[in-house]
């Protein structure tokens, strides 16, 4: 094993946050998993790509921001906060973005409190990655967001609105336990799973992928 690139946390079943560590080997190879998402979902040359995360998700989102200066796109970034919404704001107004990926509630709960409607926002936005507890209320509001979710230590990506969200097949295994997924590491990596409940309900699960629930 390789040595450590940091500590990543994740969020567990009971909605604390448990730090694990994070290899250097398991962020080139969480890179290359990141590019192949990335490709699924039209991420190109030249294109424009809003990441919308916290520090505290370094080790899940460092793989894909990497990845996407790896395909070539433009990137920005905004806090996943609710204060973070003006910048969100500002970004897609002046300019268009391909994809904008991890909206979640506190995010919308922003943009409510600036008087911005979703639409308006997200109208161009071509792939709008929304975590569980923001997917519905962007449905509800005419758009058609993608499945974006961090099934603990994994990213989930769907190919398209209304499809399941997927992993990495080579690095994890999903497992069901109680309607929560779990998963198990495949590779080695300086912190073990096995069948390690994260808090993501889901009402199907499948060894990669699985449908969502709002939270």
């Amino acid at each position: 094993m390789t040595s450590t690139w940091g500590v990543g946390q994740y969020v567990d079943r009971t909605g604390h946050r448990v730090a694990w560590e994070v290899s250097h080997d398991e962020i080139r190879r969480d890179t290359d998993g990141a590019t192949t998402r990335l490709e699924a979902i039209g991420v190109e040359p030249g294109r424009r790509v809003l990441w919308c995360s916290m520090l505290s998700e370094a080790a899940q989102f460092w793989p894909y921001i990497i990845a996407t200066m790896v395909r070539g796109a433009q990137l920005s970034c905004a806090d996943a906060t609710r204060g973070e919404a003006v910048r969100v704001a500002m970004f897609t107004r002046q300019m268009t973005y391909h994809a904008v990926l991890g909206v979640n509630g506190a995010l919308l709960d922003g943009l409510d409190d600036l008087g911005r409607r979703y639409g308006d926002v997200f109208h161009e936005v071509s792939v709008l990655g929304a975590r569980p507890d923001a997917h519905d209320r962007l449905v509800a509001a005419g758009l058609r967001p993608t499945h974006f979710v961090l099934a603990g230590p994994a990213v989930a990506i769907g190919d398209e609105p209304g499809a399941p969200a997927r992993v990495d097949p080579t690095e994890w295994e999903l497992h069901d336990i109680d309607n929560l997924v779990a998963v198990t590491n495949l590779a080695e990596r300086a912190s073990h799973f096995d069948r390690t409940a994260t808090a993501i309900h889901a009402r199907q699960i499948t060894s990669d992928t699985f449908a969502p629930n709002s939270s």
